[in-house]
């Protein structure tokens, strides 16, 4: 168990309580957004932004509070997985907004594990590597929000 998290944290795995941390102090955005770490796991991140900071004129969540959530959950994953001093920059991302989100904004991201190891062997051996990853923020009948992110990341 990790002393950070409270969480069981895989081999190579950054703890989630020290993720969350390094978004916070890294972009501003985040705690303006009162952005939280849930869950993460080797191959699986759970994040939030808080409802009440992210809201717009109609009272449900902001489309660029939207956008932020989600893209933070595909790079924290990608983050948690590679080395210290991994440069890890979205390269590309879409969005489709489905359904109004009302309250809090909690995206998931989860990787096909073979897929991820993949990538992180990969940027272990060359230097640089890329990763699509989807990201989902959930509603009772279906997604809300669906988010596609191409993540690319280098060592230094």
């Amino acid at each position: 168990m990790s002393e950070h998290s409270g969480e069981q944290a895989g081999p190579g795995l950054m703890p989630r309580a020290v993720l969350e941390q390094r978004i916070l102090e890294g972009i501003p955005l985040a705690t303006a957004m009162n952005f939280r770490v849930m869950e993460l796991d080797d191959t699986s991140i759970t994040v939030c932004g808080g409802g009440n900071q992210n809201i717009n004129v109609h009272g449900t969540a902001f489309a660029g509070s939207l956008y932020a959530v989600c893209t933070l959950a595909a790079w924290g994953l990608v983050t948690a997985r590679l080395p210290e001093g991994a440069s890890v920059v979205m390269q590309e991302g879409a969005i489709r907004y489905r359904r109004p989100v009302i309250g809090d904004i909690v995206a998931r991201c989860e990787l096909d594990a073979q897929t991820l190891d993949s990538f992180v062997d990969t940027v272990a051996r060359t230097g640089r590597g890329r990763i699509q990853a989807e990201i989902i923020v959930p509603a009772e009948k279906g997604p809300a929000v669906e988010f596609m992110a191409t993540v690319h990341a280098r060592m230094p």
